[in-house]
């Protein structure tokens, strides 16, 4: 077959694959919210001066066993932007009148046999969008804005 022959089939099945990008197109996109849920609260003991609800959002409601602290991640601070983020995810799906279904999965990672590079004691937490192209993106678009993904901790010696 000459070489144009084959360029010009080449045209005409690549134009018959949808295109994501064009509105129209049913998609599934699922990306990553890096939620810094690893980050410790304060020792509670050492708490001295805190902004008005800090203390109980970067602090363990009950008393724990100090041989095993539960995981960072179950720090009200850490749980309540997972629910706002799945709030967030309700209300897409809602107002889209069925145009688009967002979910969130959070779990902790499983360990992969030789893979695993320390304890795997953070929470990972991934959207889920369903929909028109053009809507998934704009949708992707508005849960990252709207998400405190920036969390910085910063240590203080004395």
């Amino acid at each position: 077959m000459p070489p144009t022959n084959i360029k010009r089939n080449m045209a005409t099945q690549h134009n018959m694959q949808p295109n994501p990008q064009v509105p129209g197109h049913l998609v599934n996109l699922s990306f990553n919210i890096p939620f810094a849920s690893n980050l410790s609260g304060p020792d509670p003991d050492s708490v001295i001066y805190a902004s008005p609800g800090a203390y109980a959002r970067w602090t363990h409601p009950q008393p724990h066993n100090p041989d095993s602290p539960p995981p960072n991640h179950e720090l009200p601070v850490h749980a309540r932007n997972v629910d706002n983020l799945r709030s967030l995810c309700k209300v897409i799906t809602e107002a889209s009148n069925a145009q688009i279904h967002a979910t969130v999965t959070s779990a902790r990672p499983k360990p992969v046999p030789g893979m695993q590079r320390g304890p795997l004691n953070t929470l990972v937490t991934n959207v889920c969008l369903s929909g028109d192209s053009d809507l998934v993106y704009k949708m992707r678009a508005k849960i990252l804005n709207e998400t405190p993904i920036t969390l910085v901790g910063t240590a203080r010696r004395t």
